[in-house]
């Protein structure tokens, strides 16, 4: 589905959300701060103080005038420009402090609720709840993270990571009763290629189909069901899990994975998330 549309002040304050809001509060102040005395160097121009002008000849000569003293234009604009922007920059940096505090106090408790009931990934929680509690295991495994705001379950690309120079793209699926097949592996194969982002990420509550498993086995992807999501919001937390959660060779968390060939395939195994960089496993 597309993106709903919004006001270009609803795109503001979602862009200044996106900063933290320990950033947000202090360049409010410096707007008000660099702006305020620019609002000050004169009177606002008003309609009774513009000049009548009762010919063409008039006319002409203002534009003259301006054309030689562009600076008798502008400034009068700066004046405009100022006055407004003084309230108007920190009150959508305010507004969005206010947002993303918000946001992160909402993904904590999505986050504390699935650690202490790990069916909460599943059950309790909507489509929009499952895409911020995936995005704030990914912040918390150091990945930069952006909300694309997908009008629905199934938008497509549902969060950006960003890790580095390198960005990733995400999409999850909240599916209780049907498996994640492999149309949906591939499709977000083509959207990875065609955007030439490192690499992907499906992420679901639910399982996977072995279609699925072989196909993101063969391509950069990683699939992640909701055993191994339970398993790295318990390694993200500092939690002990049952099943080891970390790679041996760079400490990042691992998922399952399927042997292809050989005399073991179609047997799962534990592998390094950061697969084909690490190629670290465990058993």
């Amino acid at each position: 589905m597309p993106r709903s549309k919004s006001s270009f002040v609803a795109g503001l304050i979602r862009l200044c959300a996106w900063l933290p809001w320990w950033l947000s509060l202090p360049a409010g102040v410096a707007a008000w701060w660099f702006l305020h005395p620019l609002a000050e160097q004169g009177p606002l121009p008003t309609l009774g103080s513009l000049a009548t002008l009762d010919s063409l000849a008039e006319l002409e000569k203002l534009v003259q005038n301006l054309t030689r003293h562009p600076d008798l234009a502008l400034d009068p604009l700066v004046t405009v420009a100022a006055w407004g922007g003084q309230y108007l920059l920190p009150g959508l940096l305010g507004i969005g402090a206010l947002v993303s505090v918000v946001r992160r106090s909402r993904r904590s408790q999505l986050f504390r609720k699935a650690l202490s009931d790990p069916g909460a990934a599943a059950d309790g929680i909507d489509w929009q709840q499952f895409e911020r509690l995936v995005g704030e295991v990914f912040r918390r495994q150091g990945y930069t993270v952006e909300e694309t705001g997908a009008a629905g379950p199934d938008g497509g690309v549902d969060l950006v990571l960003r890790k580095g120079r390198k960005r990733f793209l995400v999409q999850c699926k909240q599916w209780r009763a049907l498996k994640v097949g492999v149309k949906v592996v591939r499709e977000l194969y083509g959207v990875v290629a065609a955007q030439g982002a490192a690499g992907g990420f499906v992420v679901t509550s639910g399982h996977f189909t072995e279609d699925a498993r072989q196909f993101a086995a063969s391509c950069k992807l990683t699939l992640i069901d909701g055993e191994t999501l339970d398993y790295w919001i318990s390694g993200v937390s500092g939690r002990s899990a049952s099943t080891p959660r970390n790679c041996p060779l760079c400490r990042a968390p691992m998922v399952r994975r399927t042997v292809k060939r050989g005399s073991k395939a179609g047997t799962q195994f534990w592998g390094c998330s950061n697969y084909p960089d690490c190629r670290g496993t465990r058993t």
